[in-house]
């Protein structure tokens, strides 16, 4: 997969929100990656990196992003297997003890974990879209789930969580990336 590039210059460093704004303006594509210059090597775009480059006072934003399509298609597959671990886990909790499977809920949390900071670029992107405040929902349902796993060792809380918590909030974002 390979990266679209573009530049965007900036007015105001000290105005995260005009930079989002202009952000916003690039339709045609997911920002993924961003850096302060075409020669700086590009780090994950989210708040706290955006706003470190910005505290360097660049003229312009260089981005890296893949095509609107091509990002929902992977981040919606992404989210697919992870529906499809979620049913997987919950059907396996019904069987085994929470504390036979912790190496399960690791690779489960760490998946998820994996897709977090994907749609957050969307999310910072398109701040109307809704997936900003649904990755904050599954962000809880995971710390949720963990504790429900890891401190308490409760077979029916996971599985709650997993059925009424995770299940759904994985659900509306394929929902709201697929709009």
């Amino acid at each position: 997969m390979e990266y679209s590039r573009q530049a965007i210059r900036i007015n105001d460093h000290s105005d995260i929100q005009q930079v989002l704004k202009a952000l916003s303006g690039v339709r045609d594509l997911v920002v993924v990656n961003i850096a302060a210059s075409a020669e700086t090597k590009p780090v994950l775009f989210s708040e706290e990196n955006l706003h470190a480059i910005l505290a360097c006072a660049p003229e312009s934003l260089f981005l890296e992003g893949l095509p609107v399509g091509e990002y929902k298609k992977l981040v919606g597959d992404r989210i697919d297997q992870a529906v499809q671990s979620t049913v997987s886990l919950r059907a396996m909790l019904c069987t085994h003890f929470v504390a036979e499977l912790a190496v399960q809920v690791r690779e489960f949390v760490a998946k998820l974990d994996q897709i977090l900071p994907l749609l957050n670029c969307y999310a910072l992107q398109k701040a109307g879209s809704g997936v900003a405040e649904n990755v904050q929902m599954l962000r809880n349902s995971l710390g949720q789930l963990t504790a429900s796993c890891c401190e308490h060792g409760d077979n029916v809380r996971c599985m709650d969580d997993l059925q009424y918590e995770i299940l759904p909030s994985l659900k509306r974002l394929l929902k709201l990336l697929r709009k």
